[in-house]
């Protein structure tokens, strides 16, 4: 790998900037994908989430643009949060380079301001399938001179069914164009769009495709439907302190998810698709600046979303397919950091589809327990909670669950609960001291 961006062939201005930004060396899809891009070849960029590919495409962009106020680069990305947080990379090196200039556009927005500021003249336009066809059919957007189209996470762009939306607004751009494509996984669509839409696109594959991060401890634990807000609770008051995110397949799950762990003591805001863009963009940037603040939120920020330090995921409802369960751990474990992903599993079938999905990204998912001690629900003030209640995932709920699954045995030994599997999980011992603040305190051993 190369050990510099000069070697790369980035110009000095845009060295500079980066070093600004504290960029030291590139990363590995960085090192590999910009020479390709600045030569002009199409690129098939396939790597993990949290790994680099943003910068790998916005430095050949700014490189290769000129100064005249006309469309020549296109960024295309499957959501709002994503687009403003291109729109900032750009931004942090451009600062007032006033040889550029670039423009977001996006659903939930003002549609006038965009018109605006497209008017005003930009050659980056960064934007989201749908709301980049509206501006073509109002002929506010013209892209017949765009000489490089960027597909940002294209799998999740298709997995949104932006498909027919991504073909339109490429046959509205010059057949010479280069055409640049990054994706953590690869799919049967994106093959097709390679085959049709790309030239001779050179593959970059960092690491195997459909894996998760290396560096993310991931375990699940096995939990009754109806105990599952209590366990989540426990999970989040003996985890270390620091900004986590909960994720919820709906978005009623996600009101009551945070609504339940603010009750609980807990510092929780809510993210999901119904909320008006001023009120999801005063949310991140709330979630970005306190520190220990907890997320709950669908899959709509299990892409794009780069916030820095992020040390738990929490899959509160196991997701629908394997490209958005990598999205979601992908949140963690970012830059070389250490990450941890937990998952709460409440029927038989999900505890099949997490093993297909461990058996498919090639990680060890480890089957951890939940002993919930002395943890009172929070009741209405009429029905006061009684102290020292207690809360236990029993054996048979358990085995009812894992089907046949080795039976788990439980050993106290100085306050500490030995948890003794199968030969394949061996065995673990381990007691979490660090803790959230909240108003009750549990005990969970994994």
């Amino acid at each position: 790998m190369e050990k510099d961006f000069k070697n790369l062939g980035v110009e000095p201005s845009l060295i500079s900037a980066l070093t600004e930004q504290g960029f030291s060396a590139p990363t590995e899809i960085q090192s590999r994908a910009i020479p390709l891009i600045l030569q002009g070849q199409d690129v098939v960029g396939l790597s993990q989430t949290g790994t680099g590919k943003t910068i790998a495409f916005v430095l050949p962009i700014l490189q290769r643009v000129n100064e005249e106020r006309y469309v020549q680069a296109l960024v295309l990305c499957p959501t709002r949060e994503l687009a403003e947080q291109i729109l900032l990379e750009f931004k942090k090196i451009i600062k007032k380079d006033s040889r550029y200039r670039a423009v977001a556009v996006y659903g939930g927005a003002d549609m006038q301001r965009q018109i605006y500021s497209l008017k005003r003249g930009a050659n980056i336009v960064v934007g989201t399938p749908g709301r980049v066809l509206d501006h073509i059919s109002r002929k506010t957007l013209k892209l017949g001179l765009v000489n490089t189209v960027v597909l940002d996470e294209a799998d999740e762009m298709l997995n949104m069914g932006f498909r027919a939306d991504i073909e339109n607004i490429l046959r509205n751009t010059p057949t010479e164009r280069q055409t640049i494509m990054f994706s953590a996984t690869m799919s049967q669509d994106i093959l097709s769009i390679t085959k049709n839409f790309m030239n001779a696109p050179k593959t970059i594959q960092i690491g195997t495709p459909n894996t998760t991060i290396s560096n993310v401890r991931q375990t699940y634990f096995i939990c009754p439907k109806d105990k599952k807000k209590r366990a989540l609770h426990a999970l989040l008051t003996e985890l270390p302190r620091g900004r986590t995110i909960v994720f919820c397949n709906t978005k009623k799950m996600v009101d009551g998810v945070q609504n339940y762990l603010r009750k609980m003591g807990f510092i929780a805001l809510a993210l999901h698709g119904d909320m008006p863009q001023s009120v999801r963009k005063r949310v991140m940037n709330e979630y970005k600046t306190e520190p220990n603040t907890i997320m709950v939120t669908t899959d709509i920020a299990a892409r794009g979303i780069d916030v820095k330090d992020i040390i738990s995921v929490i899959n509160f409802d196991l997701p629908q397919n394997l490209e958005y369960y990598i999205h979601r751990v992908g949140r963690t474990g970012r830059a070389g950091k250490d990450g941890n992903a937990y998952t709460l599993l409440n029927t038989p079938e999900q505890v099949r589809d997490l093993q297909e999905i461990e058996k498919r990204t090639k990680s060890k998912i480890i089957l951890s327990q939940l002993t919930l001690n002395g943890l009172a629900e929070k009741a209405p003030a009429k029905q006061p909670a009684r102290k020292g209640k207690k809360l236990n995932i029993k054996s048979r709920e358990k085995r009812a669950i894992l089907c046949g699954r080795n039976e788990q045995k439980q050993s106290r030994n100085g306050g500490r609960v030995n948890i003794q599997g199968n030969s394949k999980l061996g065995k673990k011992q381990r007691t979490i001291r660090q803790t959230h603040k909240s108003t009750k305190q549990s005990k969970i051993h994994f």
